[in-house]
């Protein structure tokens, strides 16, 4: 049995102080009322053990059986099973009666364990997808002055300043960062395709001539799927790109395979659509 399943612990009266109140000084503590016989428990202990695993000891579970804790059921006021209650530094921080929702319960969670940094993150993100950069830009700003050697903060900053077209402030922040800085390939694979794309036809103008050119002109296609990506249809782009490969992947020492590795990289771990395409390049090339 692996340690984070081991630290699920069931609660009497006897360790309630120890192991939920004090413990709860350290991490918030998650304190599941249940019975053995109800079905309707069932689901919640099986989603409460899964986010133990999936949160890594950023908070701890702690279980009550409720027919042979009656005091505690009692003094906690539990009135429906199952019954989740999270308690933050000695005190009951929020509850769930009845069965549980994951997103429900997730974000209950995150108010919780998040950090500063990631709370912050959090919000970045937000002012990005509602398109308000600028505000963005000087919150990130704002937190580097606070916490100068995060360098994955600059490296976030690099990349916002590069899509609002502030380019020389991105270099020269880049400039100055360790090479193996967290995310860091994203703004640089950014900058890769804005300088390659200088050098480029407007996208109209190519995308013109790819309708009447001949299906093996690679190279047209290639500067097509860079400009593309330079215009933020970069889907359009992993398509093409994947053309080319399922054509002929050795073209130009590999060349759009390459590609479509730096668009990962600019789209950053995690995301859905260079996860997709991933499998789709692996897929052709295996």
């Amino acid at each position: 049995m692996n340690a984070v399943v081991e630290d699920i612990l069931e609660v009497n009266l006897e360790n309630f102080q120890a192991e939920v109140v004090d413990k709860s000084q350290q991490v918030p503590v998650l304190l599941e009322f249940y019975a053995d016989q109800a079905e309707q428990c069932a689901s919640t202990s099986a989603l409460l053990r899964k986010l133990v695993s999936e949160y890594q000891g950023k908070f701890v579970l702690r279980r009550v059986e409720v027919q042979k804790n009656s005091q505690l059921v009692q003094q906690m006021q539990i009135r429906a099973l199952p019954t989740i209650k999270i308690v933050h530094q000695g005190q009951v921080a929020g509850g769930i009666d009845g069965p549980v929702d994951e997103n429900q319960m997730k974000g209950a969670l995150d108010q919780l364990t998040m950090s500063p940094l990631e709370r912050v993150r959090e919000e970045i993100d937000n002012l990005v997808s509602e398109g308000d950069r600028p505000k963005a830009i000087a919150m990130l700003q704002e937190v580097i002055a606070d916490e100068p050697s995060n360098f994955a903060l600059h490296v976030e900053l690099c990349d916002l300043l590069i899509i609002e077209d502030r380019i020389p402030e991105a270099r020269e922040i880049l400039e100055g960062l360790p090479s193996d800085s967290e995310g860091i390939a994203k703004p640089k694979s950014r900058l890769e395709f804005i300088d390659m794309a200088k050098e480029l036809d407007d996208l109209d103008s190519l995308l013109t001539k790819l309708e009447s050119s001949k299906d093996d002109n690679y190279q047209l296609k290639l500067d097509a799927a860079i400009k593309l990506v330079t215009s933020d249809r970069v889907e359009e782009a992993l398509k093409i790109l994947l053309s080319i490969v399922q054509a002929d992947r050795m073209w130009e020492e590999e060349k759009a395979r390459k590609t479509m590795i730096k668009i990962f990289d600019l789209l950053g771990k995690g995301n859905e659509l260079a996860t997709r395409y991933r499998r789709k390049m692996f897929a052709l090339l295996h």
